[in-house]
């Protein structure tokens, strides 16, 4: 696909009358442009596409002042007439059963809360009229109570978003920065050692975390000293997210051996 967007937009240059999109997003086989013209030069744009492949048509599209893309009703409302910006809000397909994790699931609790949550918080996001928001809020309400939610449950979950937050969610949408630092070896196998002892002393008794801890601390060291590896080359990417060991095969497999403790 997008090798045929590239040869159309270069036809772009040589016909006057096929003009590029203003803007063009497509995820997949799904795409949304916003052109300057009327209809019959959205179809003479799609009629061009559909001569660059004969396996590859447009046979399903809209226009107009509004549209369904993906998750998303894309209109022009209040906002449009007076700063040019286009609204949207949560599109919901009528297929859609909302089959909801029931309340009395054997979830943990957290993840109950957190679902409810992480969909009240998208709704905030994605509506930008207040009025969609709340009409989308007292519809998903009385679907978790079809779910088996309680009134007072879902009055306290609800009440923890609000249309208010906006600004705030807004912001959190924005990528992470894409610095990352690199860790030797021996500062990931120390970093790992860590986790383990944290993890062992939530589920076992601290005596009994630390002399197992300390049994696979005394093999790690046997284990380096026996393979001198080039620290180098095994060095690992650490992002603000987290991070992972990266080992070649033959030392992961002696990783494995000597973790086995933990598990």
């Amino acid at each position: 696909m997008a090798m045929l967007e590239q040869e159309l937009k270069q036809k772009c240059n040589s016909d006057p009358k096929l003009v590029w999109p203003v803007l063009f997003k497509r995820f997949i086989d799904d795409g949304f442009g916003i052109t300057f013209g009327l209809r019959n030069n959205v179809i003479y744009w799609i009629e061009k596409f559909n001569e660059l492949r004969e396996s590859i048509k447009i046979d399903k599209y809209n226009w107009g002042n509004a549209l369904d893309y993906m998750d998303l009703f894309i209109y022009k409302g209040k906002d449009f007439y007076e700063n040019g910006k286009l609204s949207v809000s949560i599109h919901q397909k009528e297929t859609n059963k909302f089959m909801y994790i029931p309340y009395r699931s054997y979830h943990k609790r957290h993840t109950i809360k957190n679902y409810v949550w992480g969909e009240l918080k998208r709704y905030v996001r994605y509506n930008t009229e207040e009025k969609n928001f709340k009409k989308l809020r007292v519809r998903f309400f009385l679907r978790l109570r079809n779910r088996g939610f309680r009134k007072y449950t879902l009055t306290k979950l609800f009440s923890k978003v609000t249309y208010a937050q906006r600004n705030e969610l807004l912001k959190k949408d924005t990528p992470p920065s894409n610095a990352i630092t690199s860790v030797t070896l021996q500062e990931a196998e120390r970093r790992l050692l860590l986790d383990g002892e944290r993890i062992l002393r939530a589920s076992q008794g601290e005596a009994e975390a630390v002399a197992m801890l300390d049994l696979t601390a005394h093999t790690l060291n046997n284990n380096t000293n026996r393979n001198t590896v080039n620290t180098s080359r095994h060095s690992r990417t650490l992002s603000p997210e987290g991070w992972n060991l990266v080992f070649s095969p033959p030392r992961l497999c002696i990783f494995k051996k000597s973790l086995q403790k933990f598990c």
